[in-house]
C-alpha cells in the first residue's frame, strides 16, 4: 500500500492507495474519522482493483484550508476533481456515515460517474444526525463549543460509534483527534457541522427513487445514529437496493466487524 500526499483542487490530502486493477473503488470515511477507519479493508479490496482511501479535506492528516467549502456539495466537487485529475471516469464507492452521504450525493448528481454504491451506517433522512453535534449550529453557543473542541470530544463521541467498546483504543482516539489539535482543524469540523443539513436536502431525498445503480446498505444491529426503519425505508425507495444488518455492531461497521463487511463488499463488487 502506498501512503502519500496528493494535491487536488489546491488542497493537499493524505491518501492511501493500493492495488492496480482497472476498476476503482473509493473509500470515504465518516465525520471526525479518516482513512484510518478503512485499515481492515484496503488490502482485501485491492486484490482485483485499485483502492483509494484518503483523509478528506479538513480531517486527519490532510490540509484544513479556511476557504474550503466544508459541505456535502463541497466535498462532492472535491471528489470529482480528484477523479478528473487521475483520469478516473467511473468508480464504485463505499462510504461510512458522512462519507456515504457524500457518495450518495455524487451518485444522484453525477450517476454516470458511479458504478456501485455501498453505504455503511449512512444518514439518508433529516433525523439521522448525532445530537452531540447540534450545539455547533447555535449562535454564540456554537462559537464557544468550537473553541472548546479537542481530544475530550473524541473521547466522548467515539465510543458511541461502537457496540463493543474494546475497539476504542488509545491509537484510535489519537488518530481521530488529529483534526482537533489545531484551530484550523476545529474550524473545519465546526463548519462542516453547520452545513451538515444542506439546504437542498429534501430535493435530494426526492431523487432517491431515481437511483438505478446497485446499492448495498449496511447497518450495525446496534447503530444509535441510523435506525433500522430509516435503512429499510431507503432500500425500498431506491431501485436496486439491498439491506444487510451487521450483528453485534454499532455505527462504524467496517471497523467493528470487518469479518462481515469484507466478504459482503467483495460479493457486492463481484470480486468474491
Amino acid at each position: 500500500m502506498d501512503e502519500n500526499y496528493v494535491e487536488t483542487a489546491g488542497v493537499r490530502v493524505f491518501c492511501r492507495r493500493a492495488g492496480a486493477g482497472k476498476d476503482v473503488i473509493f473509500l470515504l470515511h465518516g465525520f471526525g474519522a479518516s482513512s484510518y477507519s478503512w485499515r481492515h479493508l484496503v488490502a482485501p479490496l485491492s486484490q482485483a482493483r485499485t483502492v483509494y482511501a484518503f483523509d478528506l479535506p479538513g480531517f486527519g492528516r490532510s490540509d484544513k484550508p479556511e476557504d474550503f467549502d466544508y459541505s456535502f456539495a463541497g466535498f462532492t466537487r472535491w471528489v470529482l476533481a480528484f477523479m478528473d485529475q487521475h483520469g478516473i471516469e467511473k468508480a464504485s464507492f463505499a462510504g461510512n456515515s458522512m462519507g456515504g452521504a457524500i457518495a450518495t450525493r455524487l451518485a444522484i448528481e453525477h450517476p454516470h460517474r458511479v458504478e456501485r454504491l455501498a453505504l455503511l451506517g449512512t444518514p439518508t433522512y433529516l433525523h439521522n444526525h448525532p445530537w452531540l453535534t447540534w450545539p455547533l449550529r447555535w449562535p454564540v453557543i456554537g462559537t464557544i463549543y468550537e473553541w472548546l473542541l479537542g481530544p475530550w470530544a473524541v473521547a466522548m463521541v467515539a465510543p458511541t460509534a461502537f457496540h463493543d467498546r474494546k475497539h476504542v483504543t488509545r491509537e484510535l482516539l489519537d488518530e481521530y483527534g488529529l483534526s482537533l489539535k489545531t484551530a484550523a482543524g476545529r474550524s473545519a469540523v465546526a463548519k462542516f457541522m453547520r452545513n451538515a443539513i444542506p439546504p437542498d436536502a429534501r430535493a435530494l431525498m426526492a431523487r432517491y427513487k431515481d437511483l438505478a445503480l446497485p446499492i448495498l446498505v449496511m447497518r450495525g444491529e446496534h447503530d444509535t445514529v441510523i435506525d433500522a426503519r430509516s435503512a429499510a425505508r431507503f432500500v425500498k425507495e431506491v431501485r436496486r437496493g439491498r439491506l444487510l444488518s451487521v450483528p453485534d455492531c454499532g455505527h462504524a461497521v467496517q471497523e467493528e466487524r470487518p469479518d462481515v463487511v469484507v466478504p459482503a463488499l467483495l460479493e457486492f463488487l463481484e470480486l468474491a
